[in-house]
């Protein structure tokens, strides 16, 4: 069993690399077969298709992200919002490709990433929600809220969208740590971030 876990996630390692090099539709199922060393037929065992190797990179992906903003969300005590942002800059920078991966096939707005994606995104706007405006209903959320998560998620995701601006060695060579401090320090300058920092 053990055995086949390690191959099932050699698989999915390779996966997310090419993946994150070449786009999904640069990558052929023949690519990462090549690329793990097993036969196609294996990938096709354990993941049906090309579309549900990217199905469980997402779920592997949105699972711990989702728990992370679940234990926020049920906490009696919440943490204030910039240890909230480090925490998910910190996982969004330890899961650097799956994360660019991710959130690029979702700004292509494909019906794949749509379809696949659309829970996930709609239990990230729930808890955050609940997290910032204490608000159990999508209902209740005001305009001016919707925006302000809008901003907030477009700073949190704009490191792992545009990661051709990330390539200066400056960048690149900092520690995970160095980067989450020096990024949600001047996410807190933000308006928008100090409005709901103020609010929550």
């Amino acid at each position: 069993m053990n055995r086949q876990n390690d191959t099932r996630n050699k698989v999915l390692d390779v996966a997310c690399r090419l993946f994150y090099s070449q786009g999904f539709n640069g990558t052929s199922v023949r690519d990462i077969a090549h690329s793990a060393n097993v036969n196609v037929s294996l990938i096709h065992y354990y993941f049906k298709s090309k579309q549900g190797l990217f199905e469980s990179l997402a779920v592997n992906y949105f699972e711990p992200y989702l728990e992370i903003l679940e234990q926020e969300a049920v906490s009696e005590f919440q943490q204030d919002v910039e240890s909230l942002l480090k925490k998910i800059l910190h996982y969004k920078q330890t899961h650097y490709q799956l994360s660019c991966l991710v959130y690029r096939e979702l700004s292509l707005n494909t019906v794949f990433a749509r379809e696949m994606l659309v829970t996930y995104i709609a239990k990230e706007n729930h808890l955050f929600n609940m997290i910032l405006f204490n608000k159990r209903s999508k209902v209740e959320v005001t305009f001016r809220e919707k925006l302000c998560l809008l901003q907030l998620k477009g700073l949190l995701n704009a490191p792992f969208m545009m990661p051709h601006e990330c390539k200066d060695p400056f960048i690149t060579e900092a520690s995970i740590d160095h980067f989450v401090e020096v990024y949600s320090e001047l996410m807190m300058e933000q308006k928008t971030v100090q409005y709901l920092s103020a609010n929550s």
